[in-house]
């Protein structure tokens, strides 16, 4: 064997910050009736959806004869829900006008008197899609669609939305709605809830925003009156419509196909929506911060459109939705390409050096991408280190002896952010 004088063994220590996801979505609501509490499912499709949330289920506990315009069930059926009674050739198909509670049991009464006659046992299904299976649909229609969405089913009875909000806080997400909750008096406490859970969401990554629609019987100047406490917060976005669809869910699929510092002004959303908004109501809600649907004459296809990308709060200079995902899109990146210099490098000139061409490293391709325009960095206690010791006050050294004692160093990072075209003014003059 030969003789080395120099033995060098190559191996490889690459490091790759992490990467946050920027478009997943978390959808909170109830499953078909009877249904109980579950777990937070990832879902890939809408077929995968249809196979987590089935619709509900129950037998008749009573026979019934033909003739009878009412049925016992051992659960609940909320009013206006679509059941089948009954299979194959004797099924009937009917509507739930009132549901009453009869000992252990509930009583539906049906829209119209059954045909056939069921015997004790008879499965009663429901027709048609839940709350949660409904909106996860509504999310995956959206072009583009949503990177990950993630399913949380509540109690059908008694649903416990702080908890699943609790659930969701564990979750890498970026946008939480609640499906099929309309803004109004009677849902204000519960989107509080959503509304505080955005606001203090604890850890690394777990920033996010959520999505509201408002009440679509309201008039345009009670929808603006909706955006109060405790929903009135930057980190909601509402959204007014006229759709049976949930909007909520929809919007948070627009707002998931976009990279953060894209604006949602004029994209497109796909929901069911006739009636559009009288120019008169857009104004009112313009002024209310409260984003709406619409289908300029301008764009060809007469299709839908967000007519604005507010945030629900204005007052601490974070009006519109792209500027809260930039931000948090931002920190998170800074923070996972610091990450490595935390117990490394040493405080000292060569080690914040070090720290400050590592953010360096991740603004300045955001300027070459356009998604910032400018940015600065300062670290005071690097000021300090540059001069010569010689020439350091006794206030100065204690500075940096304190630094060095506590093992902390300050850092502040200005980003000018230059948001998309909202608005043009045009004089045109012809002379």
């Amino acid at each position: 064997m030969a003789v080395k004088y120099i033995d060098v063994t190559a191996s490889s220590d690459l490091f790759a910050p992490a990467v946050r996801a920027f478009g997943d979505i978390a959808i909170i609501g109830r499953g078909g009736f009877g249904t109980k509490k579950s777990r937070p499912v990832d879902i890939a499709s809408p077929a995968d959806a249809a196979g987590a949330y089935p619709h509900g289920a129950t037998k008749l506990v009573a026979a019934v004869d033909s003739g009878s315009s009412s049925v016992d069930v051992p659960v609940d059926v909320p009013v206006g829900t679509l059941v089948r009674i009954g299979a194959e050739a004797t099924s009937e198909v009917r509507t739930v006008q009132d549901s009453a509670a009869a000992g252990t049991n509930f009583t539906l009464t049906l829209d119209t008197a059954l045909d056939q006659p069921h015997p004790a046992g008879t499965d009663l299904l429901e027709e048609q899609d839940s709350d949660l299976l409904r909106a996860v649909r509504t999310v995956f229609r959206q072009s583009p669609p949503p990177t990950r969405v993630w399913g949380v089913q509540v109690d059908f009875g008694t649903p416990l939305w702080g908890e699943a909000l609790d659930d969701v806080g564990r979750l890498d997400v970026q946008i939480v709605a609640l499906a099929n909750m309309p803004l109004n008096d009677t849902n204000r406490a519960t989107l509080g809830l959503l509304a505080d859970h955005v606001t203090h969401a604890d850890g690394d990554g777990k920033e996010r925003i959520g999505v509201a629609m408002i009440d679509r019987t309201l008039s345009a100047e009670d929808m603006v009156k909706q955006n109060s406490a405790p929903v009135k917060n930057e980190r909601m976005v509402l959204v007014a419509h006229h759709s049976p669809d949930d909007v909520a869910a929809a919007a948070a699929g627009v707002i998931a196909g976009y990279r953060p510092h894209v604006s949602l002004l004029l994209k497109p959303i796909d929901i069911a929506m006739t009636e559009l908004f009288a120019e008169a109501d857009i104004t009112k809600l313009d002024d209310g911060r409260i984003n709406w649907i619409t289908s300029p004459v301008l764009l060809p296809g007469h299709a839908l459109y967000l007519g604005e990308g507010y945030t629900a709060d204005e007052s601490h200079g974070k009006k519109y939705i792209d500027v809260v995902r930039t931000l948090d899109d931002i920190n998170f990146r800074i923070k996972a390409q610091l990450i490595r210099a935390i117990g490394s490098l040493r405080i000292s000139r060569i080690g914040l050096r070090a720290v400050l061409t590592m953010v360096e490293s991740v603004l300045s391709p955001l300027v070459q991408q356009e998604v910032i325009e400018d940015f600065a960095i300062v670290i005071p206690l690097l000021a300090l280190l540059d001069k010569d010791q010689a020439e350091l006050s006794g206030a100065e050294q204690l500075k940096i002896k304190t630094a060095r004692s506590s093992r902390e160093v300050p850092m502040m990072v200005s980003v000018v952010y230059a948001g998309a075209i909202h608005r043009l003014k045009i004089d045109l003059v012809f002379t």
